[in-house]
This record gives C-alpha cells, structure tokens and sequence, in this order.
C-alpha cells in the first residue's frame, strides 16, 4: 500500500494541470461554430488523460535516470525515487506497462495523436540525455512541449488552428519556464550546496541578469503576439467581432501580476502554485475567459 502510495506520489499528478492545454482548441473551436459537440468534450478527455498517463510515466523514467544528482537538490531529493523510498526496480517496470498501455490506447484513438505522443518521449529522451546540457535551449525544449499539448488538442478533434495560438502557446510557456528557472537558481544559490552536480551547472550557465533580460523579451513578445492576434482581420473574422482587442488589459494584468508574484513574493518556480493559491491572478483568468466569450456570443 506505501509502495502504491509512493508510486503515485512520483507520478506528480499535481503536474497534469498543464495538460489543460489540450483543451485549448476545443474552447476555440465551440468560440467559432456557437456549439459543441459532446463527442469532442469527450473526446478531449480522453486524450487529456491518456497524454497524463504518458508524461507521469516520463517523469518516473527520468526520476530513475536524475536519481543521483536529485539527491543534490533542495526540492528533488523529497521525491521518493531520489529518497529512497521507492526503488528504481519496482517504479521503472510499473511505469513502462503504464507507457506501453498508454501508447497501444493513443494508437488505437488517433494515429496523428501518437504521433505526437511519440515525438514527446523522443524529445523527452533527448532532452534527458543532452538537451538539457545546452543552454537557453533546454527552456526551449519545455515550451516545444507545450505546443505539443496544443497540437493534441487540435488533431483528436478534426481543428484547424492559428499559428498565433501555436506562436503564443510557445512564448507563453518559454516565459513561464524562464521564471522558473529564475527562481531555481536563487533557490540553488541561496541553498549553499557544496560541489558543482550537473543540475547545478547545467543552472550556473545562466545568471540572473540574463534571465531577466530574456523574460522581459518573452514578456514583451507573448503580449505583442497577443495584441495581432485579436486585431487580426482573419481572427476577427472568424470570431464575428472586431473588438476582442478589450481582452487585452486582462492579459496584461496576468503576465504583470505573474512577474509581481515573481520578484515580489519569491514565487514562479512552481505554476501551479500560482494558479491554485493567488486570487487575483486565478479571478483574473477567469474573468478573462468570461470576456471573451461574452464579446464573441453578443454579436
């Protein structure tokens, strides 16, 4: 029963709240057509929770793979693979079944869907092995991963999407991954750890200088992205609206009050923290979607 309780511990389901992504085209498909089909919503949640039992069984892979060098971290070493309280011999074969499973189930669903389930592992296994050595494009990697989710969301369902969606998506998680690295180093650097293990160094390329300035260019580039999206003659429309641009303070207020909770308050390494712990950044979200629609379906 611990064992049981270990392994789902590792899993980190607390994590799948960014496969809320895969929903994204479903919102902008039911925004355009005024309805939605129920095969979709159900559709959406199958693969949101097919792809979550994908990157839970990732995450146990790489927990096996970094178990040493998450032993040097302040947050990591909690985990029960780094601990160890769970063996890497009862959570790799475990975790295999559930990704061979997983992936007979994706084939089954949609072939385009484990296509990119597949190119997730890869990048996956990549990124492990390498990419994660190589400098600003290990941040990358993560927000490839993030289009990915979107991707899903729209081949499962037959939806054509902006590239602007794609190009936000991008920025938006590639602003959120630099935050988090921010906050990584800081804490890395405030912790007093002795020697250099690798995800020390791999953080010790960047400094906070650097990081600053590539958030305010993330910043300034996901708002700007946002900005031509709404005023895009083709998106208006699409929508029947030319005045989506009214949504715009709101994504300020999100990105500003993210960036505030960051420098601030010492927050950003986690997102979803964020998300389920400040009210104003959750309401504002919220209120945001509201908007949204509310301008699209009083036309």
């Amino acid at each position: 029963m611990e064992t049981a309780a270990l392994f789902i511990q590792s899993m980190r389901i607390y994590q799948w709240v960014k496969n809320i992504f895969i929903f994204a085209p479903l919102v902008f498909a039911w925004l355009d057509l005024k309805s939605l089909l129920l095969n979709h919503v159900k559709n959406s949640l199958l693969a949101f929770l097919l792809f979550s039992l994908v990157a839970s069984s990732i995450y146990i892979f790489n927990d096996c793979f970094d178990k040493e060098k998450d032993r040097l971290h302040p947050e990591k070493k909690k985990r029960p693979i780094a601990s160890g309280a769970l063996s890497i011999k009862t959570a790799a074969p475990i975790a295999g079944i559930i990704l061979m499973i997983s992936l007979i189930a994706v084939f089954q669903f949609n072939r385009y869907f484990f296509y990119i389930a597949v190119g997730y592992i890869v990048l996956n296994i990549l990124y492990s092995y390498f990419l994660k050595k190589i400098v600003i494009l290990d941040v990358m990697i993560i927000a490839v991963g993030f289009v990915f989710r979107v991707e899903i969301g729209g081949v499962i369902n037959n939806i054509k999407l902006s590239p602007w969606i794609l190009i936000i998506t991008f920025l938006l998680a590639l602003f959120l991954g630099l935050v988090k690295r921010r906050q990584e180093l800081i804490k890395i650097n405030a912790s007093g750890i002795n020697g250099e293990p690798e995800t020390r160094k791999t953080l010790k390329e960047y400094n906070i200088s650097l990081l600053d300035q590539l958030i305010s260019i993330t910043t300034a580039t996901t708002l700007i992205s946002y900005i031509i999206y709404v005023t895009n003659p083709d998106i208006q429309q699409k929508f029947g609206t030319n005045v989506l641009y009214l949504t715009v303070p709101f994504v300020v207020f999100g990105i500003f009050r993210y960036l505030y909770l960051t420098y601030v308050k010492g927050k950003g390494e986690n997102t979803a923290e964020i998300i389920f712990s400040d009210i104003p950044f959750t309401a504002n979200g919220i209120i945001w979607v509201l908007v949204f629609i509310l301008l699209i379906f009083s036309k």
